[in-house]
């Protein structure tokens, strides 16, 4: 008896799927959401400070009451926009309000705070921990008599740059396996964070007691 011939039956082709990031937070539990977002904030407290008020002087905290509350405006602009189910993100509502001309704008500078957001938190924690390293160091040959070569001074530019280097491409390697494994660092980042805010406004609140 004959075999029946093969028939190929043609695969359709296949689609290829663009899912925003801000959809995947909602296959991740809330807790490990919001410690993406408040690590985002958080970075940007500590170095925000600094720049200012070496940019402005001692006046500095208000100008970042005044972007906080121009921020939140904004936010309040965005909540209610995001209830008028415009789909698109950032891009999408501000076309729709403003124009196209508006939208680019508003997405480059997106943009440009996610580039810049990474490194200037990396280089920042790297110069609190070289600060205190050398802090240490200094002690060290002071206090203990360690020999120079034992604690040496670290150059806080070049160390801080090297530290900012490995933060990111260790933080780009978790990303890359999922956001189940990156939103799990990212929590437990905040808890760490959480502990050292405590501690710190405990001490600040001590201090000026």
């Amino acid at each position: 008896m004959a075999s029946k011939p093969t028939v190929t039956v043609p695969q359709p082709n296949r689609v290829r799927l663009v899912v925003a990031s801000s959809v995947m937070l909602t296959f991740i539990s809330f807790w490990r959401a919001a410690a993406i977002v408040l690590n985002d904030l958080g970075s940007s407290a500590f170095y925000a400070g600094g720049i200012s008020e070496e940019a402005v002087g001692k006046s500095a905290p208000w100008f970042i009451i005044g972007v906080m509350l121009f921020s939140y405006a904004v936010r309040s602009v965005y909540v209610e926009s995001c209830s008028m189910f415009t789909r698109g993100g950032v891009y999408r509502i501000v076309k729709e309000a403003l124009g196209s001309t508006f939208a680019k704008v508003s997405v480059s500078a997106l943009m440009f705070d996610y580039v810049l957001t990474g490194p200037i938190s990396g280089v920042s924690a790297g110069q609190y921990i070289v600060g205190m390293l050398n802090d240490l160091a200094r002690l060290c040959v002071e206090k203990y008599h360690w020999p120079t070569w034992a604690a040496p001074q670290l150059n806080v530019n070049y160390a801080s740059a090297a530290f900012a280097v490995v933060i990111t491409i260790y933080f780009w390697w978790q990303n890359i396996k999922g956001i189940e494994e990156s939103s799990e660092k990212a929590l437990t980042i905040m808890k760490i964070t959480t502990v050292m805010v405590i501690l710190l406004l405990a001490w600040g609140t001590l201090t000026a007691v």
